[in-house]
């Protein structure tokens, strides 16, 4: 099974940042074996590479912070769970999605929440 994970800089220990946009790297971690099995840099900045990364390495699961409508919709679709691990190490992030103790990213930036569009009779 193979985990992404958004991160400042290269390394282990740094952070998750505040939003999926903002992110400067994407690690593929090949959860059965415990390791980085592959990084890329950012792309583009609204990072839909990274997002089609995630797809093209088949990743069950996501940590970054909050996503924009367009890569959230992209990975929603597809089956992707997107778990919010914002300001945390990415190690810690890590371990707290196996042990279910990261919160879940169910909607994008803006979006209509977890209802849905609602219209009110005026």
């Amino acid at each position: 099974m193979k985990i992404a994970v958004t991160c400042e800089n290269m390394e282990i220990n740094g952070l998750v940042p505040n939003t999926f946009k903002d992110s400067e790297f994407l690690m593929i971690i090949d959860a059965d074996k415990n390791q980085i099995f592959k990084i890329y840099g950012k792309q583009d900045p609204e990072n839909m590479v990274f997002a089609q990364k995630v797809l093209e390495h088949d990743c069950e699961a996501i940590i970054c912070g909050p996503m924009e409508k367009e890569p959230f919709e992209l990975l929603a679709d597809a089956g992707v769970t997107r778990y919010n691990g914002s300001g945390r190490k990415v190690q810690k992030a890590y371990d707290y999605m196996v042990r279910y103790q990261l919160p879940w990213i169910d909607e994008y930036i803006g979006g209509p929440g977890k209802g849905g569009h609602k219209h009110e009779e005026e």
